[in-house]
């Protein structure tokens, strides 16, 4: 009964069976998609607030496979217009009975044009997190087979928000064979691969056989070719290749590599770079590791010459807790033009990979350098170096002893932290004699002009980022660093880092014969900020400048030779890139013959804005103090405030205008400002104001006391202006001068010079003139007048120019003015005296009153009043014709 039972119930499953598969049948030639694609488009709009776009038709077909065909389909962002993913077609089928059995049997799954855009906020939340399920139930591990895979023209694109990242792939095609988990399948792809984090720009190509059982964590991949060529790792035209076979057990800790070869080559940034590596046979597992030869060699080459290094790692064998290396050697040669190297290094290698400890207990080499330019044309050195590593507590510590020539040096090194390491020194040295190291440059100054005309114009600060990430602490003692010319002595130094500022502290140098102490620093490392607190004792500017330079300096009195080159512009594009705040005193200090003390000099430097403030110093027998301001941001521009006391006017005026023709002891107050691309330019703009205040001085190349004894004697045969170029031996002594120049493009103007001597008065307002700083020529007339004591000495003729103002006219340029006596002047001055001193005889009284006297036809004894005129008032009659030509006579022959 229970036999027949079953029978029924199979016959009712059997039947309700057939009527399914009727149904199917049915829903199969009856349904059509497409008439339900507003729904779902709908659907996905008010579920999901995304646009769904069904371009194409859909075709489906349920037995014996369950399948669809789709055409254009593109989906928006959330709640946006903007793409997040589209396709131009796809086709996939599963079969329908091994679903029954969590399995999924597919068919070569078609995928073309498909495009995708993730987005990763700066929250960390995806742009596509509301596509998936809220549900966090684990799934079951279901079997897949597919029969194959192919895609082409397909694009995705990842960005970060946060950092900024950007990757993208393009002109992707993927063609697989057959993919099922636990089976090795074959893969085929290329594509166009494009990031900013790193730069890339390159062409990939892949081809592997692989296999992937993600349950047991065992993934092998064998017969790897793989191709990456573009620009990346700051190159151009790199290749990256790799073949070979890998196989990685994750639970069971194991890797096996095999026939492994890595290769790179490429142009960085004008180096041809090629490097390699070869692992032929490498275990890795908790019983055993052993490693065939590992070979890694590098080869460049550029300008400066060729570079080859090849480095061997011997055979490996032990287990997790030892292993060891019969050797680690490397042999190392360059080939820079004259210059050869060749060099040998080796040492034992043992390792705890349970422990991830590194050690390198003995590495020794030796070097071979051969050189012209070398003393003895040739050196040898040695050096050993030991290795402690600990990756698991992320510390490694290092000693180092290095001879080579005269140079011994030796020190230690420490790191603790790889993802940001801190490093510790200490280097010390005895002699470090870079002569013989790096060769006698044939002439120093002409290099260091060289690479000063040479230099890359910049004006923008250098971008120190990394510097953020670089932590020092440590320091250098060396007894003696030779480099001829120059010598520094007593070097002692710490360096500092902690991500925020790069310092050298307590500086402590003897540089020839001047020593260097203070501190610099540097901060700020996006734009970056230099600060700086130095000290020297003196320095001897002439001994480190190119020798035209420093020559210049000490023949700056001499007249500059005309030439017809364009004149330089000025180049402070330096100025626009500093950034820089701090002080430096200097004892003493000398440029050219020029000699100062007691320096004191704040410098402030801030996008392209340059102040010298304080600038004191005690220079030509008397002090300086004031400021300097250069800007730099458009036309360079210069304000200069000083007070300069008790200063020797004669050295300053030759060494800054070129013009020898003051000595003795004043005060100079100057307010002045320029703008101008080229010194010339400068010169012609400037504006301000000088004033000069001198005692117990003189005027070189002109004896005003002996001019003056002369001219009356020269009257009689010089009609018009005489004048000499300036006599260095001769001089007019003063025991005071001052005047002022008001300064207006570049020409200084001055009508209030006043000066006393024991021979002459020069009264305020009595002379005046320009002087062209421009063009460096000198237009003045000065009318000094005779003081009693020279009266008498010279008879009679002295005593008639005593009594007047002697012209005397000051032209030329700067470095060779020109003086004289203006004679035209000077006689129709005495004429004037003459007249005057006979009209005084005649009508008595001084000069004035006869002069007056006789304009009016009065004599000077006259009381203004007779009979006619009781009242004493002046009378109206009118002046008779022949007396008005007699008094215009009279005024045209004095000149009044």
């Amino acid at each position: 009964m229970n036999r027949a039972l079953f029978k029924k119930i199979a016959y009712v499953l059997a039947a309700i069976l057939a009527v399914l598969l009727l149904l199917v049948v049915y829903l199969a030639a009856t349904f059509n998609p497409n008439d339900y694609k507003s729904t779902v488009i709908q659907l996905v709009k008010d579920k999901k607030q995304r646009t769904l776009d069904i371009k194409g038709d859909i075709k489906l077909s349920f037995w014996p496979k369950i399948g669809a065909d789709l055409g254009e389909i593109t989906l928006s962002e959330h709640q946006s217009n903007q793409q997040f993913a589209a396709i131009k077609s796809a086709k996939v089928a599963l079969a329908v009975l091994p679903l029954l059995k969590k399995e999924i049997v597919v068919d070569t799954v078609y995928l073309d044009g498909a495009q995708v855009n993730v987005i990763q906020h700066a929250d960390g939340s995806f742009n596509f997190d509301d596509l998936l399920s809220k549900e966090e139930e684990e799934s079951q591990q279901i079997n897949f087979d597919v029969q194959g895979i192919k895609v082409t023209n397909t694009e995705a694109s990842f960005m970060n928000e946060k950092s900024g990242a950007k990757y993208s792939v393009d002109q992707l095609n993927l063609t697989t064979g057959q993919v099922a988990l636990k089976k090795p399948f074959d893969i085929e792809t290329d594509f166009h691969l494009v990031a900013n984090q790193p730069v890339i720009n390159a062409k990939a190509t892949i081809n592997a056989n692989m296999m992937a059982d993600p349950e047991a964590k065992h993934f092998v991949v064998k017969g790897l070719d793989a191709q990456l060529k573009g620009d990346l790792l700051d190159g151009q035209d790199v290749t990256v290749t790799a073949v070979g076979a890998v196989d990685v057990d994750a639970a069971k800790a194991a890797l096996d590599v095999s026939g492994l070869k890595l290769a790179m080559q490429g142009n960085f940034k004008g180096v041809e770079r090629q490097v390699t590596l070869q692992a032929p046979a490498l275990a890795l597992n908790p019983q055993l590791i052993s490693s065939e030869k590992v070979v890694l060699a590098l080869k460049q080459k550029d300008t400066n010459g060729d570079l080859s290094v090849d480095v061997t790692l011997a055979e490996l064998k032990g287990n997790q807790q030892t292993v060891e290396s019969k050797g680690l050697t490397a042999d190392v040669n360059v080939n820079a033009g004259a210059r050869k190297v060749e060099g040998h290094f080796s040492s034992p290698v043992t390792a705890n990979l349970a422990d991830m400890m590194v050690e390198v207990p003995a590495l020794a080499g030796k070097f071979d350098i051969k050189d012209p330019a070398l003393l003895n044309g040739a050196m040898q050195g040695q050096f050993k170096l030991a290795v402690n590593a600990n990756v698991k507590q992320e510390q490694v510590k290092t000693s180092f002893d290095l001879s080579l020539a005269e140079t011994k040096l030796n020190g230690d090194i420490s790191v603790a932290g790889f993802a940001t390491p801190h490093i510790g020194f200490k280097v010390h040295a005895d002699t470090l004699n870079l002569n013989a190291l790096l060769g006698k440059a044939k002439v120093q100054k002409e290099t260091v002009a060289s690479s000063n005309a040479n230099r890359a114009k910049a004006d923008k600060p250098a971008d120190l980022s990394a510097l953020k990430t670089l932590f020092l602490d440590g320091s250098v003692n060396i007894g003696k660093i030779l480099y001829s010319p120059y010598t520094l002595t007593g070097l002692n130094v710490g360096i500092k880092a902690d991500g925020q500022k790069l310092a050298l502290q307590g500086l402590d140098v003897k540089l020839d014969d001047s020593r260097i102490q203070g501190n610099v620093g540097i901060s700020q490392f996006s734009k970056p900020l230099y600060s700086f607190d130095l000290n020297i004792d003196k320095l001897d500017l002439n001994r480190y400048l190119p020798a035209a330079e420093a020559q210049a300096g000490e023949t700056a009195a001499k007249p500059a030779e005309k030439t017809a080159q364009a004149e330089q512009p000025l180049d402070l594009s330096a100025l626009k890139a500093l950034n820089a705040q701090g002080n430096i005193r200097i004892g003493w200090l000398k440029y050219g013959k020029t000699e100062a003390k007691n320096l004191n000099i704040g410098l402030k430097a801030q996008e392209g804005v340059a102040s010298l403030d304080p600038l004191n110093a005690d220079v030509y027998q008397g002090t300086v103090r004031g400021a300097v301001k250069l800007d730099a941001r458009a036309t360079p521009a210069v304000t200069l405030q000083q007070s300069l006391q008790n200063i020797a006017v004669g050295p300053l005026l030759v060494d800054t205008i070129n013009n020898d023709m003051l000595s003795g002891n004043g005060n100079l107050n100057i307010n002045v400002t320029a703008q101008g691309n080229t010194v010339t330019a400068l010169k012609k703009s400037l504006g301000g104001s000088v004033d000069l205040r001198m005692a117990d001085g003189a005027v070189k190349g002109f004896d005003l006391a002996g001019t003056i004894r002369e001219a009356k004697s020269k009257l009689n045969l010089l009609k018009g202006q005489s004048s000499a170029d300036a006599d260095k031996s001769k001089k007019t002594d003063f025991s005071e001068l001052t005047a002022s120049f008001n300064i207006k493009n570049g020409v200084a103007h001055n009508d209030d010079l006043a000066m006393k001597a024991p021979v002459f008065r020069l009264t305020k307002g009595e002379s005046k003139g320009d002087i062209d700083i421009g063009k460096e020529q000198i237009n003045y007339l000065a009318k000094p007048t005779l003081v009693n004591s020279l009266k008498g000495q010279g008879g009679k003729e002295a005593d008639q120019l005593g009594s007047i103002g002697i012209p005397i006219k000051v032209s030329g340029s700067f470095s060779a003015p020109k003086f004289g006596v203006d004679m035209a002047a000077l006689g129709q001055a005495l004429a004037k005296s003459a007249a005057l001193d006979a009209l005084t005889n005649k009508v008595g009284g001084d000069k004035a009153e006869a002069l007056k006297g006789l304009l009016n036809g009065k004599s000077s004894g006259s009381t203004g009043s007779d009979s006619t005129n009781p009242q004493g008032n002046e009378s109206t009659e009118p002046a008779k014709p022949v007396d008005e030509l007699k008094q215009k006579a009279l005024k045209k022959l004095l000149n009044f």
